[in-house]
C-alpha cells in the first residue's frame, strides 16, 4: 500500500499529464481553425475598396479615383490582422521592410514602380503584378547613398540621381549596375529626372545649379537648359521634370513658383503659375507629371495636395488635403503619372506612395 506522500506526488504527476494534453488539444484546435479560416482582404481587395475615393465629389462626374497605397514589404500580404495560430505561438520574426521617406517615385510598363527613398540607401521597387518589394543599389560600384529622383527608358534600364554622390546612376533591367553619369565637376544636387525614348537622352535636374543637364546615352552632357533667375526660361531651385508624349518637358521651377514647358531641345515654349494661397497658386511645388491626355499635375508640399491644369494652365480640379487617409498628404513630394493614366504621388511624411487613377476628361 503507497503511502500518503506517495499517492499525493502520483496524483499531481497525473494532473500535469491531462493539463498538458488539453494544452496540446487546444493548441491543434487553434491551428485548425486558424488554418481553416478565411483569408483576410488583399491588396488588391482593398484597393478595389478604395476605389470609392474619388473626385470631384459625388453627383459630379469622378475624374480622379483613389487606388491604394504602398508602404512596405506587407503592402502585399493577403492576410490582414493577426490569426489565432500568430496570436497563440507568436509571429515568424521577419526582416521589416518599410519606406522612410520617399521622394521621388515612376512606374513602368511591367508593373514595377520604384522609388527613391531619401531615407533609404537603395531603391525600393514594388512589383505590382508579382506582388513583391526588393532593393537596388545597396552595394558595389552602384550603391546609393541619397537617393532622390528615377526613371526608366523603353528598354527597361534605370536610372536614379542621388545627390550626395552627385550622379546618377543605371542600372540594367535585372538590377545590375552598367554606369554612371555626372560626379561633382558636372552636377552639384541632382533631383528630378525623365529620359525622352526618341533622342536617347535623359535630363536631370539640378536645383542648385538652376538649370536642366541634358546626358546622352553614353553619359557624355549634351546641352544644358537655363541658368538662374526669374525670365521666361529661367530658373530658381528647379526640383522635378517629367516628358509627355510629344517629347515636350514640364519643369517644376520650385523657387519661382511655376511651371515652364519646353521642346525637346530646350526651347522654352510655355509657362504658367505664381506664388499665393489661392487655387492654381503655387507655395512649395514640387512632383509633376502629364497624363495621356495632356494635363499636367502639380503637387505642392505646402498645400498638401494636387492640382490638375490644362495645357493653357486653366486650373480643372484639385485633389486631396492636409491628413493621413486616401488623399491626404502630409510634405508629397515627388509624382509620375504612367502610361496607364495612374498617378503616383510620394507622400513622403506619411511614409508611402499614394495611388489614384485619372478616369477621363475633367473639363
Amino acid at each position: 500500500m503507497r503511502s500518503r506522500p506517495e499517492c499525493d506526488y502520483h496524483l499531481q504527476q497525473t494532473y500535469k499529464k491531462r493539463l498538458l494534453l488539453q494544452i496540446l488539444v487546444l493548441v491543434s484546435i487553434i491551428i485548425l481553425v486558424s488554418g481553416c479560416a478565411s483569408p483576410g482582404p488583399s491588396a488588391r481587395g482593398q484597393q478595389a475598396e478604395a476605389g470609392n475615393f474619388v473626385w470631384p465629389a459625388p453627383p459630379e462626374k469622378p475624374r480622379i479615383r483613389y487606388l491604394g497605397s504602398l508602404k512596405s514589404s506587407e503592402s502585399f500580404d493577403s492576410n490582414q490582422g493577426m490569426g489565432l495560430r500568430e496570436w497563440f505561438l507568436g509571429k515568424e520574426e521577419e526582416e521589416s521592410r518599410a519606406l522612410v521617406k520617399p521622394y521621388g517615385v515612376f512606374s513602368d510598363s511591367q508593373g514595377r514602380v520604384y522609388v527613391a527613398d531619401t531615407g533609404i540607401s537603395g531603391l525600393v521597387v514594388f512589383d505590382l503584378n508579382d506582388e513583391t518589394m526588393e532593393f537596388l543599389g545597396t552595394d558595389g560600384p552602384g550603391t546609393l547613398k541619397k537617393p532622390t529622383g528615377v526613371t526608366t527608358d523603353s528598354a527597361g534600364n534605370v536610372y536614379v540621381s542621388d545627390v550626395i554622390d552627385h550622379r546618377v546612376v543605371m542600372f540594367g533591367k535585372d538590377g545590375q549596375f552598367i554606369n554612371a553619369f555626372g560626379g561633382s565637376d558636372v552636377l552639384i544636387s541632382p533631383v528630378g529626372l525623365t529620359f525622352n525614348d526618341t533622342t536617347q537622352q535623359l535630363y536631370v535636374v539640378d536645383s542648385k545649379k538652376h538649370q536642366v543637364v541634358v546626358f546622352n546615352n553614353k553619359g557624355e552632357v549634351d546641352f544644358t537648359i537655363g541658368e538662374r533667375g526669374s525670365e521666361k526660361g529661367k530658373f530658381n531651385f528647379p526640383t522635378n521634370i517629367t516628358i509627355d508624349q510629344k517629347g515636350q518637358v514640364y519643369l517644376a521651377d520650385t523657387m519661382n513658383f511655376r511651371i515652364q514647358v519646353f521642346d525637346q531641345q530646350g526651347k522654352y515654349l510655355n509657362g504658367f503659375g505664381n506664388l499665393g494661397d489661392g487655387r492654381g497658386q503655387f507655395s512649395r511645388l514640387k512632383g509633376i507629371g502629364v497624363d495621356l491626355d495632356g494635363h499636367i499635375y502639380a503637387i505642392d508640399a505646402a498645400f498638401n495636395n494636387m492640382q490638375i491644369f490644362n495645357q493653357e494652365g486653366r486650373l480643372l480640379l484639385t485633389v486631396g488635403k492636409p491628413g493621413t487617409g486616401p488623399g491626404g498628404f502630409y510634405l508629397p513630394a515627388g509624382a509620375h503619372v504612367d502610361k496607364n493614366n495612374r498617378v503616383f504621388v510620394a507622400d513622403q511624411l506619411n511614409q508611402r506612395i499614394q495611388m489614384f487613377e485619372y478616369l477621363g476628361q475633367p473639363e
